[in-house]
């Protein structure tokens, strides 16, 4: 089908995943990605993280409404060109007006937005941009050293005169400069904390905008792309889900990434509340603060669905809380699509973060454990690449991935996808030189800014890089590459900057159909290579396990008890923890500890059977893709 066509992809029987990654305004190169891929397949799993999260959530919404006559697919395929439009009158595209100051922050974003772009002009729009916002202080700076300047004016005459008056006008740009700095301090360190530690809350700033603002906007949009009316009740999960039991196959399933800083690490969004894990049970918000974050209509519906008290204690107890003002969280099947969203992107000072609260049960006296506040910040802070969502050992279909890197030292900026199973993706942080001209060399105070930013790129970016190095994930995951201009913190960036960018995500989502579902493609990359690679390498990493697995059984140490006969041998009520349960269906604790006693048995024969000699054949590492996976237990996030 032709890529230009605005006709709805029609149902596809082919399936597969979409995760995307973080990049505040790199988020316009998505849709034409998924758009493409539309056309060829139907979308089970979704996600992403900040940006990513908005593009994974206009996916699944899209995919909500596939067929509706004025959503679906038709609807996103026309978001960048939406993005890229200027309001009436307007000087920027509708991509900028989603980040509305509010009154008490409005005077540091101008200042900070004048540095976009850099240039040799930056200085003079930072600085004009300055006098504008905090011109009372600027006025009042300036005042002594022009009223000096004046006095001399009136008083003094010749190369005296001249002297005054560079003293003059000297002393008022340091005083002018001096207070609008103090200002600018006193603001941001006064008033952004109180904005929820952001510039923008993501709701209308309090002047007269000529765009809407990001979280009224995104709320409307995703109702209409799931084909419903923009004023309706927010999309939830459970909408895209089809079910309200979490443990329900899912329709559609949408993920993303957030950061709990009070707790310091990542959760996993809607928040689990099932046989697994139970989290979501915990947070409650208030709906005082978070009018100040979303519409309206989206805190009517948290209002009026908290989830239900898990007993009479429970119940007793959030009655309580809701006199102070504090309501649960919905079921994760109730929670707005678009309160998740804002969880995932809150980019930090930007846009606020979200606050929940929870109570801290470390707390030694009980008049300690109130609710407090537990902040959510962006996903990308701890993972900004979730290539690891909706992976399986041996995949049924493909999870296709994008990911953003800048722009390399010798192509222009398009997509990259490897051209063959030995290729990589790794892409290297360049900070002694002009990451763009290496011949350039740069200040010494570049080099250290770039060296800390490659700090924290590391430590925020380590864990999706080595997982994207992998066999069975490098050869699925496109690299769009961004120029210093594109993309990022460029919120103000052309119409036909943000047509590029579209067009590097149309190409990449067109490869992927190319490889993987028609297979027109000259690449040897495609479907059949992709399951057979997670075959090899899946086979390969269960081979080690099993065979520590065995090691581990067979060689136990200091008179402990084999783990085989440790087992057999105790009784449900001498064991240190943890015991068997009965299935409820009339079976007893000693079913269950059969069952463990069978598994660990047939696990033994596995790993015997796979010992270096015994099969007369090569061990299944060898001739395996590399670099090596290993499967390790780790928690669920």
């Amino acid at each position: 089908m032709d890529s230009t066509s605005t006709n709805e992809p029609q149902t596809p029987q082919r399936f597969c995943d979409l995760v995307m990654k973080g990049g505040i305004t790199s988020g316009v190169v998505y849709p034409g990605a998924a758009c493409e891929l539309a056309r060829a397949y139907c979308f089970r799993n979704i996600g992403g993280t900040s940006a990513g999260a908005i593009a994974a959530a206009a996916t699944a919404a899209a995919e909500r409404g596939r067929g509706t006559e004025k959503g679906g697919f038709r609807l996103l395929e026309t978001l960048p060109h939406f993005l890229a439009q200027k309001p009436a009158g307007a000087p920027n595209p509708n991509l900028f007006y989603f980040f509305q100051p509010q009154p008490q922050t409005k005077a540091v974003f101008d200042t900070c937005v004048a540095a976009l772009g850099g240039g040799k002009s930056a200085v003079l729009r930072v600085l004009l941009a300055s006098c504008k916002g905090f011109w009372p202080y600027v006025l009042l700076g300036a005042s002594p050293g022009l009223a000096f300047a004046l006095l001399a004016w009136n008083q003094a005459s010749g190369l005296f005169l001249g002297l005054c008056i560079l003293l003059g006008l000297g002393l008022a740009l340091f005083l002018a400069a001096g207070l609008a700095g103090a200002a600018f301090y006193v603001q941001v360190t006064k008033q952004v904390p109180s904005n929820f530690f952001g510039l923008c809350t993501g709701l209308e700033g309090g002047g007269t905008s000529p765009g809407l603002a990001l979280t009224p906007w995104l709320t409307g949009f995703l109702n209409t792309l799931a084909g419903r009316s923009p004023d309706a009740a927010p999309l939830t999960f459970g909408d895209l889900w089809g079910t309200r039991d979490p443990m329900a196959p899912r329709a559609i399933n949408l993920e993303m990434m957030t950061t709990c800083l009070s707790h310091g690490r990542p959760y996993r969004l809607p928040f689990r509340d099932d046989d697994d894990v139970h989290e979501n049970r915990q947070f409650f918000f208030r709906a005082d603060e978070f009018e100040k974050l979303f519409p309206s209509q989206v805190v009517s519906w948290l209002k009026e669905h908290p989830r239900a008290p898990k007993d009479e204690s429970a119940r007793a107890r959030e009655a309580e809380y809701l006199r102070a003002g504090y309501y649960p969280l919905p079921d994760p099947c109730d929670l707005p699509v678009i309160v998740a969203v804002r969880m995932s992107l809150s980019f930090p000072l930007l846009l606020s973060a979200v606050p929940l609260h929870a109570i801290d049960y470390s707390r030694t006296h009980e008049k300690d454990r109130v609710l407090e506040r537990c902040w959510f910040s962006d996903g990308g802070i701890s993972s900004n690449f979730p290539v690891h969502f909706f992976d399986s050992p041996l995949p049924r279909w493909p999870t296709f991935a994008i990911t953003l890197a800048g722009k390399h030292p010798d192509h222009d900026p398009d997509f990259y996808l490897p051209k063959n199973n030995s290729a990589g993706t790794e892409h290297w942080t360049r900070f002694e030189r002009d990451p763009e001209k290496p011949s350039k060399v740069i200040s010494g105070v570049a080099q250290l800014t770039g060296f800390l930013g490659a700090i924290m790129n590391a430590m925020q970016n380590w864990s999706d890089n080595t997982l994207a190095r992998l066999p069975g994930f490098r050869d699925r995951i496109a690299v769009i590459t961004l120029s210093k201009d594109e993309g990022g913190l460029n919120l103000n960036m052309p119409e036909t900057r943000i047509n590029k960018l579209s067009a590097r995500g149309m190409g990449a989502g067109a490869e992927f159909v190319a490889r993987f579902a028609t297979c027109t493609s000259p690449s040897k990359l495609n479907w059949p290579n992709h399951r057979w690679v997670r075959l090899r390498a899946g086979l390969a990493a269960i081979e080690e396990n099993l065979l520590r697995l065995e090691y581990s059984c067979a060689e136990p140490l200091n008179n402990d008890p084999p783990y085989d006969a440790w087992m057999k041998d105790t009784e449900n009520t001498n064991v240190p923890s943890y015991p068997w349960v009965a299935d409820g269906q009339g079976g007893n604790w000693r079913a269950q500890r059969q069952l463990a006693e069978n598994t660990l048995a047939t696990l033994r024969r596995c790993a015997q059977a796979l010992k270096p000699g015994t099969a007369g054949s090569a061990p299944l590492a060898e001739g395996a893709p590399r670099p090596r996976a290993e499967l390790r237990v780790r928690p669920r996030v």
